[in-house]
């Protein structure tokens, strides 16, 4: 049994003396919720669109898309492993080969479990990359231009049609009034959570990042979690790869172009340290609703797409220093 077994680190978060109180242990959550709150009761205000019934639900459905890749992505930036600039890459080409499988009669079923295998693989070879001492960044950036190569000459750099009933429920169905694919997000919040915080795998993913010589001592098989941290953030990419092409009944190569942007936007609002050791998928979640909110009212505000990414960029640097400032405070006390 490996010593990981007896660490003292329990959870996502890194971990806490005996008498911290209680409320800074909960204060990154509390922070993320309250920021949430604001944002929509001052956009509510300022535009009477934003607060409807389809809009709230179109964010949602936004949010959903760039959140299940971002909660995949968080077991990589946790492990210390930085992010993959290859998640939307992975996403347009996990869409092609669903769509391109179902394009030659495969059953949907078939289809999509395929798909995901693909994308397993994809993810376990850029991670075992990794853990053999490629830089992460170089390594994803290569992997997503090969993706996206691949993916234009499978298709000629044209769409490709899906006809099929069970796609376009999958990607258009509303159960209880809710799109599948905010049900799906749903799903996969409390999923990674519980793997994060209450499993063997979670807390070792956290001891790595915290300190990898204290991993390798305490006998975890620390290129074992960094396969397996881009296994679970490729996967996540091809989920929202079928989801993309069932919603238009087809494959587009030049779908989720600024993908890797959100993802790593919701892993930073979202709190989750750069270096490693700290981190959680419900604060990812969380950062990932904000952005499609941010976005949207923008949108509906009519702004240029120069202007929200400057805005985006702006909002980023500020959590991002916020977080460090508080984090630095607090270890100093």
């Amino acid at each position: 049994m490996s010593a990981v077994g007896t660490t003292t680190v329990t959870s996502s978060d890194p971990p806490k003396s005996a008498d911290a109180p209680a409320a800074r242990r909960y204060l990154p959550l509390a922070g993320a919720a309250v920021a949430l709150a604001t944002a929509i009761i001052v956009a509510g205000l300022t535009n009477e669109a934003f607060l409807t019934t389809a809009n709230a639900l179109a964010i949602l459905r936004s949010a959903a898309l760039t959140g299940i890749v971002a909660l995949g992505a968080t077991f990589i930036t946790v492990a210390g492993r930085f992010f993959s600039l290859a998640l939307g890459q992975t996403a347009v080409f996990g869409g092609v080969t669903f769509a391109l499988l179902m394009s030659h009669g495969a059953p949907f079923a078939l289809a999509v479990v395929a798909t995901l295998i693909v994308t397993l693989i994809l993810g376990a070879v850029q991670g075992a990359l990794v853990s053999m001492g490629a830089n992460p960044i170089v390594t994803t950036l290569g992997a997503g231009a090969l993706l996206a190569g691949l993916a234009g000459l499978a298709t000629g750099g044209k769409n490709v049609r899906i006809e099929s009933t069970s796609v376009e429920w999958w990607g258009n169905a509303r159960p209880l009034g809710v799109p599948t694919q905010t049900w799906a997000f749903l799903i996969l919040i409390v999923v990674a959570w519980f793997v994060m915080s209450k499993t063997r795998f979670g807390r070792e993913t956290v001891v790595t990042g915290a300190n990898r010589a204290t991993a390798l001592s305490s006998g975890i098989a620390v290129w074992k979690v960094t396969t397996v941290v881009f296994v679970v953030a490729s996967v996540a990419a091809g989920i929202v790869g079928i989801f993309g092409a069932a919603q238009f009944s087809q494959a587009r190569i030049s779908e989720f172009g600024g993908l890797d942007f959100d993802v790593v936007a919701a892993i930073l609002i979202g709190g989750t340290a750069i270096q490693g050791g700290q981190g959680s998928p419900t604060r990812t979640a969380l950062g990932a609703v904000f952005i499609a909110m941010l976005q949207n009212y923008m949108l509906l505000l009519g702004w240029s797409f120069g202007i929200r990414t400057t805005i985006m960029g702006a909002f980023i640097l500020v959590v991002v220093v916020s977080f460090h400032l508080v984090r630095g405070r607090a270890g100093a006390k």
